[in-house]
C-alpha cells in the first residue's frame, strides 16, 4: 500500500500527479501546497535540484521552466503573499482587462494580504528577476474579492479604487469607461464604489465619472464611445440609443427625433483604407435613406470633445428649426 505521502509510489507515477496538479494551476505551486499534497520537503528539494520544480518567488515554483506568462507571474505573487491575498490595485485592474498592458512579464505586482505587515518580494528566476511583487496589509470583507481565471483578484470596484489613487485622470477614465464596456462596473455597483471612496486618495478623481453614469456606459463597445457619453450626460440632454441598427447598419449613436446617427471612429479599427471605404459607403446608405451623419475621428473627437457634443447639439436644433 502507498503511504499518504507518496514515499513508495514510483517516480514517474509521482512526477504524473505533481504535473496534473500544476497543470490546473499555471504551473506554479507554493511550497505549502506541494506538502499538503503529501510530498515531502526533500521530494520537493531533489526536484528543485534536478530541474523539475523552478524557484521564481520564495518558497514558490513553477513546473519545468520559468514563468512564461503575465497570469503565472500574477499566480506566483499571490502564493508568496501568503493565504487569502489577492491582486489589487493596477494588477487586479489589468487581470480584469480594465487596463492596457504590456505583453510579457509584469515589472510590478500589486497584492493585498490579510496578514502580516507591508512588505516586499524580488523576483529569484532569470524572468521575475526584474519583477518585484508588492504587499499591502488589506482587510477583505466577504464580496471583496472574486476568483476567475484560476487568480484571486480584488473586485471590480476595489481595482479601480486602488488605481484611482495613483493614476492620471485620464487614465482613471478609460479605466472606468472600460470596466462599463466589459459591464463590469454597472448601476448596483454606483453605491458600493461611494462607500469604498470614503478618504481614499484617489476619489476627486472617480467620484465626477460615478456622478455622470447612465445605463447606456454599458451599451458602448469601446472606450471612446464612453467618452462621447459622458461628455453629453453633462448636458442634461435626453440619451441616445447605442449601438442601434438602422436598416441593417450599426450606428453608435441614435438620436431618433432627429433622425441623426453619430459615428465615432477609432484608431483601431477605422485606420486603414479598407475600413475607411466601408464606413463611407454606410455613410452615403443611411443618408439615402433619409438619416443625417455626423462624423469623427478619435483624433478629432479628443482634441475638442465639448466642441463636438455642441456641434450634435446645434445639428439637432437645426433639425427642429428645419
Amino acid at each position: 500500500m502507498e503511504s499518504a505521502s507518496g514515499e513508495t509510489e514510483k517516480p514517474r507515477i509521482r512526477l504524473r500527479r505533481l504535473y496534473r496538479f500544476m497543470s490546473t494551476r499555471r504551473f506554479v505551486a507554493h511550497r505549502n501546497e506541494l506538502i499538503g499534497l503529501g510530498y515531502s520537503g526533500q521530494q520537493i528539494d531533489g526536484w528543485i535540484r534536478s530541474g523539475r520544480l523552478f524557484k521564481v518567488l520564495r518558497s514558490v515554483y513553477s513546473f519545468g521552466r520559468d514563468v512564461e506568462t503575465r497570469e503565472a507571474a500574477w499566480r506566483a505573487a499571490i502564493l508568496v503573499a501568503g493565504e487569502g491575498s489577492a491582486l489589487i490595485g493596477r494588477s487586479a485592474c489589468e487581470a480584469w482587462g480594465m487596463v492596457r498592458h504590456r505583453d510579457g512579464i509584469p515589472a510590478l505586482v500589486e497584492v493585498g494580504s490579510p496578514f502580516g505587515q507591508a512588505r516586499r518580494f524580488s523576483g529569484v528566476s532569470p524572468a521575475l528577476r526584474r519583477t518585484e511583487v508588492r504587499v499591502y496589509r488589506r482587510h477583505f470583507k466577504a464580496g471583496d474579492i472574486r476568483r476567475t481565471k484560476g487568480l484571486t483578484l480584488a473586485c471590480p470596484v476595489l481595482a479601480l479604487i486602488d488605481f484611482a489613487a495613483n493614476a492620471t485622470g485620464r487614465d482613471v477614465r478609460f479605466a472606468f469607461l472600460e470596466a462599463c464596456r466589459l459591464r463590469l462596473f454597472q448601476k448596483r455597483d454606483l453605491e458600493y464604489c461611494h462607500l469604498m471612496l470614503a478618504c481614499k486618495s484617489g476619489a476627486s478623481r472617480l467620484r465626477p465619472l460615478l456622478a455622470l453614469w447612465v445605463p447606456e456606459l454599458n451599451r458602448i463597445k469601446s472606450v471612446l464611445e464612453g467618452w462621447f457619453i459622458l461628455v453629453w450626460a453633462r448636458c442634461k440632454r435626453p440619451m441616445p440609443e447605442v449601438n442601434v441598427k438602422l436598416f441593417g447598419k450599426e450606428v453608435d449613436f441614435y438620436f431618433r427625433e432627429f433622425k441623426l446617427a453619430v459615428e465615432l471612429d477609432g484608431d483601431a479599427f477605422h485606420s486603414d483604407p479598407v475600413q475607411k471605404q466601408i464606413d463611407r459607403e454606410k455613410q452615403r446608405y443611411l443618408e439615402s435613406r433619409g438619416l443625417t451623419v455626423l462624423r469623427a475621428t478619435f483624433k478629432e473627437f479628443s482634441a475638442d470633445p465639448e466642441g463636438f457634443v455642441n456641434h450634435v447639439i446645434a445639428m439637432q436644433s437645426s433639425q427642429r428649426l428645419g
